[in-house]
């Protein structure tokens, strides 16, 4: 059915005449009665009742009007929101974020940036470090904010903050009473690490290849692809795991957070984008994850 009807229909209903909606729709009296001749002939019934002082709707162009005054305004919020779209593509930023970064580190630094920046629309994905570098390197988000270096030759990669991943078990474990951990220690004990191409994963196997060992030299007893489902599982004293001190702040009652004497482990969470052709808002974005690095160390 064209649209047109549907609009002269309404017309006549609101105005209650024919002559009156033909002057509002700039078109001719026979044609707007053709126009509801035909919607009635599809109906199979009268819509308006005709008298000599107007029209007015029976009971079945009640019940159409009510349809039809639905399906118009649904047709200009459909007009509105596809018209919309080129602006808001122009004035929005698609973020990809590792997992540690997303839930911890993020909510804090939007925090600050949206109050800042009202006019510019942030979208949110979460995915491992290698994945997040993925999307960024096949244009799927604007920017990634990564924990590992996984790098890509048609990327920029600038460090915004420096993390220091800890040993964390629970609270009841003989690591605790002890205060230290050793490297051996490590080697004895169930661990549970995060899937390959996590940043976590991949700082502890970086700290692991400075002693010449690999997670094959662990015990590992499950891999898990998310951290509160890792901190769950150490918490019931399943095994010891390595993740962010972010990860395990305000949680002392439930978990223990050690350093390991003879391994190193510290990683950049770094800013990943395509330089070529970046939309200014999106340097606007990168430009503010940076600043934050500063504000911080200052």
């Amino acid at each position: 059915m064209n649209e047109q009807v549907w609009a002269t229909f309404k017309a006549v209903a609101e105005v209650g005449s024919f002559s009156k909606a033909a002057r509002r729709l700039n078109l001719s009296q026979s044609a707007v009665s053709q126009q509801v001749q035909l919607l009635e002939s599809q109906y199979g019934t009268a819509l308006f009742i005709r008298t000599s002082h107007g029209v007015h709707l029976t009971e079945a162009g009640e019940v159409v009007y009510r349809y039809v005054s639905h399906l118009l305004r649904t047709l200009e919020e459909s007009r509105r929101r596809v018209s919309a779209l080129p602006r808001l593509r122009e004035r929005s930023v698609s973020v990809g974020a590792s997992l540690t970064i997303a839930e911890y580190l993020l909510p804090g630094m939007l925090q600050r940036f949206g109050p800042a920046h009202p006019s510019l629309r942030l979208t949110v994905t979460m995915a491992n470090s290698r994945t997040v570098v993925e999307q960024v390197a096949h244009h799927e988000v604007d920017v990634g904010l990564i924990e590992a270096r996984f790098g890509d030759g048609r990327l920029v990669v600038r460090p915004f903050q420096v993390d220091e991943p800890v040993v964390v078990v629970d609270r009841q474990h003989p690591w605790v009473r002890r205060g230290r951990v050793g490297v051996e220690d490590l080697l004895s004990e169930p661990i549970i690490v995060r899937e390959p191409g996590s940043g976590t994963r991949w700082a502890l196997e970086e700290a692991l290849a400075r002693r010449g060992l690999g997670i094959g030299d662990l015990k590992v007893a499950m891999v898990l692809g998310t951290t509160q489902a890792i901190k769950a599982m150490v918490a019931s004293g399943f095994g010891y795991s390595v993740l962010s001190p972010l990860t395990v702040a305000g949680e002392s009652q439930a978990l223990a957070a050690l350093s390991v004497e003879g391994l190193t482990l510290t990683r950049e969470f770094s800013v990943v984008y395509d330089e070529s052709g970046i939309r200014p808002e999106v340097a606007e974005f990168v430009e503010f994850v940076l600043a934050q690095s500063r504000l911080a160390r200052a």
